[in-house]
């Protein structure tokens, strides 16, 4: 009974605070300033996107980028601020009045933002606390920056930020990093799922400055503590060499910086040596920048190639031009993007992907087979066809979402897709199939093994296939069936000996097919 009482008590007490804390001139002020901060926040987001989402297109397409006016927004798609407010000076009032700790606001108020894009459902969707994103925009500029020299990427059912490139000579290097490292902790702080820029500026910093680091090494199952300093990391992201039968091949590591001046040079020179083929391996290379990939496409293909601009239904390209990529947003194709530099190169290609090929990279292998410039040869590809802007807002903090998708010239919708090649085999040569879930399937010894994309065996059944894989001509017209079973059109072996002295030369069996594919 006494303490049903004192509970009635607390109660009647509790509610005679709220009414009073309430009709406080400071919480109205309070009250003021959080609608205020949410309704500027709001129009400022859709009056920044239409100043500066034009200047980031025209950079990259020179054209206009017609957005939705703010009258078009449907009354479902906006909030009820008013409600919303009320709801939020409620707990307010309460957690000020019996919060045992002391709360801290900026935080807060950044989890509400974080919350409102995660619940948008776009996994591509960030809020930037002001210090992140003073961080996240020192980017590289011109392929120079401090910090360990190492492309990182972010596993997207992980969520583990993993090494994917050490560049030679860089602190990473020396510090002992290794590709396919996943980075546990920075200077002590735990780092798992955390969002991959958030990872990278906690690894940059001023020249000599000490990152200590611990990775998790898969292949030894084991975590290795790391000391690397920070330096200026001149990143070389396009690579080239010549291979057996005066063919060339073309590494490039990411679409951003540098990368299109350093692929036209290399290809420059590789081109001088009068190659017989080229080979352009993809293969972990996370995309980039629109631009970049634009003015690397048209370095490779035709100006006026009207394949897919000729003979329009409705005229939304430019007729007779060739067509690299446009945009929609919103189902409306908004922007497009044309050769237009007079340069082609005009050898058989073959391009090398993988799982981790993603997003500018798998538009650049599919704008290449669309015109009939290139073979496909690896693993089936990510599948990223979306494009993010960042949105700053005045206090420092920025937004991150998608606004529109990306398209080759055929038209096939890259995203959540991926590309699947002309040759699907792993880097042991084992042919693989796909399933309707991407998962990978591959047969041994009568035996139907099925992998899902973190390479965990997920099904074994027995199983024979009734047909070969389907049959494929080299650039020689000569027929391979099963891998590396090469036919001529007699049906008799080619070159047997020079075929087994590549094979035991070459333990990375796609960049051997690759090489088989464009021997003379």
């Amino acid at each position: 009974m006494v303490n049903d009482m004192f509970k009635s008590n607390n109660i009647y007490e509790l509610e005679a605070k709220v009414r009073k804390y309430r009709t406080r001139s400071i919480v109205f002020a309070v009250l003021f300033a959080i609608v205020s901060f949410i309704i500027i926040a709001i129009i400022s987001i859709i009056v920044i996107t239409i100043v500066h989402i034009k200047p980031i297109t025209r950079q990259i397409f020179g054209n206009n980028y017609n957005l939705a006016s703010i009258s078009q927004l449907s009354d479902k798609n906006k909030m009820d601020l008013e409600k919303f407010a009320s709801k939020l000076a409620f707990i307010d009032d309460v957690i000020n009045i019996m919060y045992y700790y002391d709360k801290n606001n900026e935080k807060i108020e950044d989890a509400m933002f974080a919350g409102y894009m995660n619940a948008l459902g776009d996994k591509y969707a960030e809020y930037y606390p002001r210090k992140e994103f003073e961080d996240f925009t020192e980017k590289t500029t011109e392929g120079v920056y401090y910090g360990i020299g190492c492309l990182v990427r972010q596993d997207e059912k992980t969520r583990d930020c993993i090494v994917n490139v050490v560049y030679e000579g860089s602190p990473a290097e020396k510090g002992g990093l290794k590709k396919d490292d996943i980075f546990v902790s920075v200077d002590g702080e735990n780092v798992r799922g955390i969002d991959l820029n958030v990872l990278v500026s906690k690894i940059r910093g001023e020249e000599g400055a000490k990152r200590e680091i611990v990775v998790y090494r898969s292949s030894e199952n084991k975590n290795y503590n790391l000391t690397v300093y920070c330096g200026k990391v001149d990143i070389k992201l396009v690579s080239s060499e010549i291979l057996e039968g005066n063919i060339g091949y073309l590494d490039i590591d990411e679409f951003t910086g540098k990368a299109a001046s350093q692929f036209k040079d290399e290809i420059d020179k590789l081109m001088k040596k009068d190659i017989k083929g080229l080979i352009i391996d993809l293969r972990d290379n996370p995309g980039g920048e629109l631009m970049t990939v634009c003015e690397m496409m048209d370095y490779m293909v035709r100006d006026n190639d009207g394949k897919f601009t000729l003979n329009q239904e409705e005229q939304i390209f430019d007729e007779g031009k060739t067509l690299l990529v446009y945009i929609k947003e919103k189902e409306q194709v908004v922007e497009a993007a044309y050769a237009d530099d007079g340069h082609s190169v005009d050898i058989p290609i073959v391009v090398l992907t993988n799982l981790n090929t993603a997003s500018a990279a798998e538009l650049f292998t599919e704008c290449l087979r669309d015109y009939g410039k290139a073979t496909v040869v690896g693993l089936k590809t990510y599948g990223k066809g979306v494009v993010q802007n960042v949105i700053p807002y005045d206090d420092g903090s920025a937004i991150k979402f998608t606004v529109s998708e990306y398209f080759p010239p055929s038209g096939y919708s890259i995203d959540l897709k991926g590309i699947k090649p002309d040759y699907s085999l792993d880097l042991l040569g084992t042919e693989v199939e796909y399933d309707d879930n991407n998962n990978i399937i591959v047969y041994e010894d009568n035996t139907r093994i099925v992998f899902n994309t973190d390479g965990r065996i997920i099904n074994e059944s027995i199983a024979t296939r009734s047909t070969i894989s389907e049959t494929k001509k080299d650039s020689s017209g000569n027929i391979h069936v099963e891998n590396f079973k090469i036919f001529d059109t007699e049906n008799k072996f080619v070159d047997e000996d020079w075929f087994l002295d590549l094979d035991a030369k070459y333990e990375d069996k796609q960049l051997l097919q690759a090489l088989i594919i464009l021997r003379d």
